[in-house]
């Protein structure tokens, strides 16, 4: 009985660094839709992601946001995610990473014509939270809330995406 247990532990010793090196090198693309609380105004994007290791990853994103009384914005983040699982099927990670943005202002298409327009680009960093959810083989559902620390512009921001990842 004692080589029955010791033969399934080194059974599981050998095969215990392939089951955890199913995501390292993997790449995905995704669709994403969101709410920005200083742009009042409803986005949505495009985002990539690659996996460095099994719980970390990289993840470009670029957003647009509707036009709201002449003032738009768009915006291009570059985020690290440490992936903690929950469940077989959920994690949670935390975000961490740089914001590029371009605000803009039309005065044309607001009621006040005395101001003038003007366009703005602002560096600036992300800090959130996020949760994942595999709904099918290779597809994936994201909900994250992040606040992102922009000079003069900060604000929170709660996107809700779809991804594919091969």
């Amino acid at each position: 009985m004692k080589r029955v247990f010791i033969l399934i532990f080194l059974f599981f010793l050998f095969f215990i660094p392939k089951i955890q090196a199913q995501f390292e090198g993997t790449f995905g693309l995704g669709v994403h839709a969101g709410y920005g609380a200083e742009i009042n105004s409803i986005g949505g994007g495009i985002h990539a992601h690659y996996y460095y290791t099994n719980n970390i990853r990289f993840t470009p994103s670029f957003t647009y946001f509707l036009e709201r009384k002449g003032e738009g914005m768009w915006m291009t983040d570059a985020d690290a995610h440490y992936i903690f699982p929950v469940s077989y099927s959920a994690s949670l990670y935390p975000i961490a990473g740089l914001h590029y943005s371009q605000w803009k202002y039309n005065a044309s298409k607001d009621s006040d014509l005395a101001d003038e327009s003007w366009k703005k680009h602002r560096l600036g960093a992300n800090l959130g939270l996020g949760v994942q959810h595999d709904i099918a083989y290779r597809v994936r559902a994201n909900f994250e809330l992040k606040y992102q620390f922009i000079p003069d512009y900060s604000q929170v921001v709660f996107s809700a995406g779809i991804g594919f990842w091969f």
